[in-house]
């Protein structure tokens, strides 16, 4: 709901127009408690690559091993790899992370472009590439809200499935949750959706069963034009470096290799439009010239943002517990005062604190501390203004929270 310069994570009030997932007990999604259990090579599509040849389409599947829950919500996530390479396996650990706060998580197959890369691809060529795509991830969603509606093998909460993805990952995911039959596409498109099974595409033959997402966990994505949203559209997550070269972060050409491919709109236009039609949107700008910077860097950049993501979609998902106070007493820490001038006690209760690291915006550790008894101050008088993390290492898992610093 805002734009943020630096990193800063929050849990605010959002929209409950589904009301509460009946999972939601305070803890679940907000903790780290759960082990995550995989099942993997599950066919849910095939397909017809852009290179005519015949692909069956596979996910893997992670849940809370010994779950009983019959409905969770669920996390489908695509990789990256400029629509040219990457494989689901690759997104293993962010379906592991969501899974051990309580949420099923798959991470799926979709075409990659497989026709020749000299010359490289037109822009024609790749909007059809992203179409597919889009058809073998809204087969996905269908492959699960089928099974819920028959033999529920896999325990989803169909209201509250979401999509994500890094990168083309993301790119794929944003035009499931954000493109329809009611947006205005260009006339060159129209063809290309046609001969692709139209907007349920053509990966699965289920189209009974809707492929309606609940949100979106961008991660440095971008739709052809950020117009295609309107206020029924999935709520929107994202995450993107102000300067990306690779996907834009405002509007420009994405690029494979470094070079143009086709004009899309990035994450810092989509927010925009989110935010003026009323749709529930959250940006978090990563000032530099990095693709997904915040993901090669150290745990605790990484950390953060998918702490900050996880923060989204509770407030989405569990609206009755998603503020600070009632988190704050389930984790049983506090940092304070916040912001500060000089220095700030982090305090705790109950859990072993096997260490804390003071970390920059920039993703530097300045101190690592392993504190003996319940609590540890920091003294940052001589630091320079600006946003600063806390790293947590817990016995329940690892937490980060932000400081600032005035």
């Amino acid at each position: 709901m805002k734009l943020l310069q630096l990193l800063a994570i929050s849990f605010i009030t959002g929209s409950s127009a589904f009301g509460q997932v009946a999972t939601c007990d305070g803890t679940r999604y907000a903790d780290f408690v759960y082990t995550p259990s995989s099942s993997t090579g599950i066919l849910y599509g095939n397909a017809t690559t852009i290179g005519g040849n015949n692909q069956d389409l596979y996910l893997d599947f992670y849940e809370p091993a010994g779950d009983m829950a019959s409905e969770r919500p669920l996390v489908i996530v695509a990789f990256g790899g400029s629509f040219i390479s990457g494989m689901r396996q690759d997104m293993d650990w962010m379906c592991e992370y969501y899974t051990s706060l309580g949420y099923a998580a798959a991470t799926i197959d979709y075409r990659l472009y497989d026709g020749p890369l000299i010359p490289l691809p037109d822009s024609t060529s790749m909007t059809e590439e992203v179409l597919m795509a889009v058809s073998d991830m809204k087969a996905a969603v269908r492959f699960f809200k089928e099974d819920a509606a028959t033999g529920n093998v896999y325990g989803i909460d169909t209201n509250n499935i979401f999509v994500g993805g890094i990168s083309a990952g993301a790119i794929v995911a944003l035009h499931v949750g954000l493109l329809d039959p009611n947006d205005v596409i260009e006339p060159y498109i129209q063809p290309l959706l046609a001969n692709n099974g139209g907007w349920t595409g053509n990966s699965s033959t289920n189209t009974q069963y809707t492929d309606d997402v609940r949100g979106i966990l961008n991660f440095s994505g971008a739709l052809r034009k950020a117009s295609y949203i309107d206020a029924n559209d999935a709520d929107l997550f994202s995450v993107h470096d102000s300067g990306d070269g690779i996907v834009p972060y405002a509007s420009g050409a994405a690029s494979i290799a470094g070079f143009p491919i086709i004009n899309m709109e990035g994450s810092f236009l989509m927010d925009q439009e989110a935010q003026n039609v009323g749709l529930n949107s959250e940006l978090i700008t990563f000032p530099g010239n990095g693709h997904v910077s915040y993901f090669q860097g150290t745990n605790a950049i990484a950390d953060s943002v998918l702490w900050a993501s996880a923060s989204f979609l509770y407030d989405i998902i569990c609206p009755q517990y998603a503020n600070t106070e009632e988190l704050n007493e389930i984790e049983k820490v506090s940092i304070a005062p916040n912001p500060t001038e000089s220095s700030f006690t982090v305090a705790w209760e109950e859990q072993k604190m096997n260490s804390i690291q003071l970390v920059d915006a920039m993703g530097s550790v300045l101190s690592t501390v392993k504190p003996k008894g319940n609590e540890y101050t920091f003294d940052i008088n001589s630091f320079a203004p600006g946003m600063y993390f806390v790293r947590m290492e817990t016995e329940n898992g690892i937490r980060v929270q932000s400081v600032q610093k005035m």
